[in-house]
């Protein structure tokens, strides 16, 4: 049997995982099955297991390299260019706000909705809880490096704390997109930026 090209692979693993995505959200991630993604792709599930051991490896997958799909940086990434080392760090963090937000494209929003029905099934599932939980842990680092680079003095537990209240600002938005299927209306969500900035000038004082 002849061996298949390294870019033979990597073009069907992106087919399976193209055709996974919008599977996923059109009917949600619980209702989609190995079956279904096979159907929609024109291969066999056998194919599928050789790439892909599960369906949530297929998630994960999904998850780590959604910018590849999205055309789009990683936040992690597009932030070497827009926060400059001399600003203020409330002008620092208000640019990650900015950022998170200028990345809030339908598609990104679509996927967050998955993100959170795989949330929900982590809570029952300790392997799939603690990869959750390590994205998690790399989201928050973003937003404490920069406290902590550019206040050394600063308290860790306070950035820790900072942190995680800022993206839980980020989920509650999500979340309501996900309920209305749509962001605020811009002069709201003009009002939480300004809010947003209030409590980032925590660490300017």
């Amino acid at each position: 049997m002849p061996k298949i090209s390294q870019e033979k692979k990597k073009q069907r693993q992106t087919v399976i995982l193209r055709t996974a995505l919008n599977l996923f959200s059109q009917k949600g991630y619980y209702l989609t099955s190995i079956d279904d993604i096979t159907k929609e792709a024109g291969i066999s599930k056998g194919l599928i297991y050789t790439y892909f051991k599960s369906k949530e490896e297929i998630f994960f997958e999904l998850a780590e390299n959604w910018h590849e799909f999205t055309n789009t940086p990683s936040l992690d990434d597009s932030l070497t260019d827009v926060v400059p080392q001399e600003l203020p760090l409330s002008e620092k963090l208000i640019r990650v706000w900015d950022e998170t937000v200028r990345q809030w494209t339908p598609e990104n929003l679509d996927f967050a909705r998955i993100k959170f029905e795989f949330w929900l099934e982590s809570s029952k599932n300790e392997i799939l809880r603690e990869r959750m939980k390590e994205k998690a842990r790399r989201s928050l680092t973003i937003v404490e490096k920069i406290i902590i680079q550019s206040k050394p003095g600063a308290d860790p537990e306070i950035a820790a704390a900072f942190s995680r209240l800022w993206w839980a600002q980020v989920d509650g938005l999500t979340a309501y997109f996900i309920s209305y299927g749509k962001l605020p209306a811009e002069d709201e969500m003009n009002r939480i930026r300004r809010i947003i900035l209030h409590l980032c000038q925590y660490f300017d004082d």
